[in-house]
């Protein structure tokens, strides 16, 4: 219970008894025949009338001291809820920490906040806002134990100094030259872990001296640690996955190189014994053969490329530019169908990557292989699904036979894993003659959870 309100509770109840004694004696006691006659009657109104105005003062002015620190609690509440809203909605860690240090700035007294990171054994300041930043960026390292920075990531406790121009630990001494007499360093900590820590300065002497403040400044220290925490492992979830993307792109290319090049092996051997028989028509066609072969590496490689450089944008953005591209890299009438439902979806990052790569080798399989004059590509969202199709008017084949007619193996197992990744499945779809079909269908409910779990990008 606030002091003001323990104040408030015994004026209301100890004021008024006093009051209705001390009259109640007046009016029984020596002097209560003159109190009833003229003119001792009337100033006992005019005493009344004072104790009554005196109290209600007194309970107005502690009722709005109430109300102040109501609403500078509910200030403080709502800027420790908007650090918590601001580590959950961006990826940008900067963005985050941004947010942060404006509300701390907001609600409490400091005059400049800032937040170092813990990198390699050595706090480095990341971010800074309020008065006199180049001052404050006079250092922008600290070894741990160094600096009063360096001292509270290295206890692990939050240090608060209250005349820095005394205190040899400061070690910016531009910062007490502009007037700053007040310096709290709050560690970072996440699961006993320090992860950097939280800096605030103030010019008043009397800044930073409420137990309030130093509550909220912890508790928005351990919204930002989360924050940081949450960054650092969506920057590890990235980099594994770009190492598996690397991975699947390289055993992609190899697989249709390694056989183009054993086949140029073998061709080149050919062309040899040919030459040296004196059978140069035969050995004529086969270098016309390699050429080919070779136009056709050519454009498998630019596809790849292709490829590469259209999956940077969101998944009807990408897939839309590479059918486009597709249409004239291949010579094959190919367009593409998308549902309205589909243009309001949200979809993680992941997800994206994974269906634009699956309609890449869809589409890529259609040029070598289906002998197809047009491709169509259709995204649609039905029955709780998200489907995506690429069906082709080539010649088709039987699926139960597929290794025989040259159907890659490889890429359709690749296609079959990219979907099963995103908690889809893959569905083959062809006849001699009737085209081909692949039909990929994701769960709405997993794009949603996997939307949910990711950052706004």
């Amino acid at each position: 219970m606030s002091r003001e309100l323990v104040r408030l509770r015994w004026l209301a109840i100890v004021a008024p008894s006093v009051f209705l004694t001390v009259v109640a004696y007046l009016f029984r006691g020596p002097a209560h025949e003159q109190l009833h006659s003229f003119p001792g009657f009337i100033y006992v109104l005019l005493v009344l009338a004072a104790g009554v105005a005196v109290f209600s003062f007194a309970i107005f002015g502690l009722i709005g001291r109430l109300e102040n620190e109501l609403m500078q609690r509910n200030r403080q509440l709502e800027a420790v809820l908007a650090v918590g809203r601001a580590a959950n909605s961006s990826v940008r860690l900067a963005d985050m920490l941004d947010a942060a240090l404006d509300e701390i700035l907001g609600v409490t007294s400091a005059d400049a906040a800032e937040v170092w990171l813990l990198r390699n054994g050595e706090l480095v300041l990341e971010r800074q806002r309020g008065l006199d930043g180049e001052a404050f960026r006079e250092r922008t390292r600290f070894r741990l134990g160094e600096g009063l920075p360096g001292v509270a990531a290295q206890s692990g406790q939050p240090l608060v100094v209250h005349d820095l121009a005394l205190d040899p630990r400061f070690l910016r001494p531009r910062v007490t030259e502009l007037g700053f007499q007040i310096f709290g360093a709050f560690p970072l900590m996440w699961r006993g872990e320090t992860l950097g820590v939280l800096g605030v300065a103030g010019r008043d002497r009397a800044a930073l001296s409420s137990g309030v403040e130093r509550r909220l400044l912890e508790g928005i220290g351990e919204q930002v640690a989360v924050a940081i925490e949450n960054a650092r492992l969506h920057g590890r979830v990235l980099g594994e996955a770009v190492l598996e993307e690397r991975e699947r792109l390289g055993h992609e290319l190899h697989d249709g190189l390694a056989q183009t090049l054993g086949y140029v092996n073998t061709q080149t051997l050919a062309i040899k014994k040919l030459l040296a028989s004196g059978e140069g028509e035969k050995a004529q066609a086969e270098v016309a053969e390699m050429e080919t072969t070779a136009r056709q590496v050519y454009t498998d490689v630019r596809e790849a490329i292709l490829g590469l450089r259209t999956s940077t944008g969101g998944l009807l953005e990408s897939i839309r530019s590479y059918v486009t591209r597709f249409d004239r890299l291949a010579g094959i009438d190919a367009h593409l169908e998308v549902d309205k439902k589909v243009e309001t979806l949200s979809l993680p990052a992941s997800t994206e990557i994974q269906l634009v790569r699956i309609v890449q080798e869809a589409l890529g399989n259609v040029r070598k292989h289906a002998g197809a004059r047009s491709a169509r590509v259709a995204i649609a969202a039905e029955d709780g699904e998200l489907v995506v199709e690429v069906e082709d008017d080539g010649r088709g084949f039987d699926v139960e036979h597929r290794h025989r007619t040259g159907w890659p193996h490889f890429g359709l197992q690749t296609m079959r894993e990219r979907a099963e990744a995103i908690g889809g499945r893959l569905e083959l779809v062809s006849a001699p003659g009737e085209g081909t079909r692949i039909v990929v269908r994701v769960p709405l409910e997993h794009v949603s959870a996997a939307s949910d779990a990711s950052p706004a990008r």
